[in-house]
């Protein structure tokens, strides 16, 4: 693979402060990278401490209590995953996975957390700081994807399917630490594009993270910034734009073997936000085919770890 080779002249992923954020920036930024850092998260940073450290406590509990809330194999992604168990090159993490329905419908918090179904038993605190997070984290998309599209002209009736009626999940990832050199083609995620319309993700200080970007799509190290998560752009966010915010392509690499060096776990907290499945998804001033939301994200569930795999940018355009 290519994967440490990287330009001495690397382009730098922009950093946006969320105090400030505009719309023409934005877009002017993702347009030319695909993804950009936020800062100044505020109450979202609290938030995503506590609920990184009840993900960190589940994945410490034995493989019999985790399967207690395995992911059926039906239906889009939900609950816990072991992926790393699921063939001689599949990819090395295991996840957990929850979607929640707007909250507009529930009188309190704690009632639309329990909207879930697949909350394990323990630890106690995971359904409440996760469903803390995910709020925050579904205001933030609402508002980013409002700028967005504002500053693109997109169809005022689209957007309600976007933001009022979207369809996410919030994942954490959890990279295995690799004691021993692993077998040909296992590595921690392969080359992909995201499936949906922006993916908001915080990744721990360990590295392996990479994202092609540039005039010669090198794949760039993303190193991030104290306190920032990283916004990156999918593949319907892509089509919806009429092709303007190109989907961001990205891996994460195994760790570098240094001799006498610990090999560590590594986190990833990710929230994959989706318009209403329902929907149909289609670019508004061209005559480019659209797609329907649902069909596009099982279709790439279940080709999601397929070697370089096409996104749809590539293969609709």
């Amino acid at each position: 693979m290519d994967s440490i080779l990287v330009p001495a002249d690397r382009p730098s992923i922009p950093v946006l402060s969320l105090a400030a954020l505009s719309g023409p920036e934005l877009v002017d930024s993702l347009q030319e990278y695909s993804c950009v850092f936020l800062t100044d998260l505020g109450p979202l940073g609290g938030l995503l401490s506590a609920m990184l450290a009840s993900s960190r406590d589940f994945f410490e509990l034995s493989e019999e209590a985790k399967a207690a809330v395995q992911w059926s194999g039906e239906g889009t992604w939900q609950g816990w995953q072991p992926v790393h168990a699921s063939g001689p090159t599949a990819c090395l993490l295991e996840r957990f996975e929850a979607a929640l329905p707007s909250p507009a419908e529930y009188s309190d918090q704690a009632t639309w957390a329990n909207a879930f179904r697949q909350w394990p038993t323990q630890p106690s605190t995971m359904a409440s700081t996760w469903a803390a997070y995910y709020a925050g984290m579904r205001d933030l998309s609402n508002r980013l994807v409002g700028l967005i599209a504002d500053e693109l002209s997109l169809p005022d009736a689209d957007l309600d399917a976007w933001t009022a009626r979207q369809h996410s999940n919030l994942c954490v990832n959890h990279y295995l630490k690799q004691e021993q050199p692993p077998e040909p083609g296992r590595v921690r995620q392969l080359p992909h594009t995201d499936i949906g319309g922006v993916t908001l993700l915080w990744a721990d200080q360990t590295g392996g993270l990479q994202a092609r970007i540039g005039p010669d799509r090198s794949w760039v190290p993303v190193d991030f910034p104290p306190d920032a998560i990283l916004l990156q752009a999918g593949d319907l966010l892509h089509l919806w734009s009429d092709r303007v915010i190109p989907a961001n392509m990205h891996r994460v690499v195994n760790p570098e073997r240094t001799p006498g060096a610990e090999q560590t776990d590594r986190f990833s907290v990710v929230f994959f936000h989706h318009p209403d499945l329902d929907a149909w998804v289609a670019p508004s001033r061209s005559d480019q085919p659209g797609i329907g939301a649902r069909d596009h994200v099982l279709a790439r569930q279940r080709r999601s770890y397929v070697l370089d795999s096409e996104p749809l940018s590539s293969s609709t355009s």
